[in-house]
């Protein structure tokens, strides 16, 4: 049985952007004084023993204001690494080894899972995702040359945006590939499936 809900064709898209918000802690400043007229013999010797704790108090306060600095741009770099590339989506085919296969606009290679059977359903989750991020989609994705626009559409996830589809399956990156061109997920076994490349005539994988 095939599941989900097919969008059309020129319908899907934009990434999600997700940000991260740090704030540093403000340290209140304390303050504290000590006037004790009562005799003049002992303020004599307190002196030499207040000396100690004033020359640490300076010292404490110094590294309090140092760690809001460093948090700060801390905490963005694993929010941004997580989030998928904004802008208008197209989906193309391109000449390769392996026949014409689907690539982005950038041409990014496009892969697919064994598992998920052209089913309109993703069994990608979770750490699995890392690796082979999905084609998520909040805006419009175009059909560029080489693609049966009939085919392109998208599909529900449990956990984020609609992600694209193509004659039912559903479409995946590879953190393997660092430019346009590389080919480096095909016929890899990872998260208990396998990866290919997607023939962009026939709809199907390529093994």
């Amino acid at each position: 049985m095939r599941k989900g809900v097919r969008a059309v064709c020129v319908l899907a898209g934009v990434g999600l952007l997700s940000s991260g918000c740090g704030g540093g802690h403000r340290a209140a400043p304390s303050s504290g004084g000590y006037a004790e007229p009562s005799s003049a013999a002992p303020e004599s010797s307190p002196p030499s023993t207040e000396a100690p704790p004033s020359t640490g108090a300076p010292s404490t306060e110094a590294p309090e204001s140092s760690p809001p600095s460093t948090e700060g741009p801390g905490t963005p770099p694993p929010g941004a690494s997580a989030a998928p590339s904004a802008g208008p989506l197209e989906i193309r085919g391109r000449e390769t080894r392996f026949g014409r296969i689907l690539v982005d606009g950038r041409g990014m290679t496009i892969y697919v899972s064994a598992r998920d059977n052209a089913d309109f359903e993703s069994t990608c989750t979770g750490p699995c995702t890392k690796e082979w991020p999905p084609l998520f989609t909040n805006g419009q994705v175009n059909a560029g040359p080489g693609v049966n626009s009939a085919w392109l559409g998208t599909i529900g996830r449990s956990d984020g945006p609609t992600q694209v589809e193509y004659n039912g399956w559903p479409l995946y990156y590879s953190a393997r590939d660092t430019r346009p061109g590389d080919i480096k997920g095909q016929g890899v076994v990872s998260n208990g499936t396998t990866w290919y490349v997607i023939d962009a005539d026939k709809g199907q994988k390529v093994k």
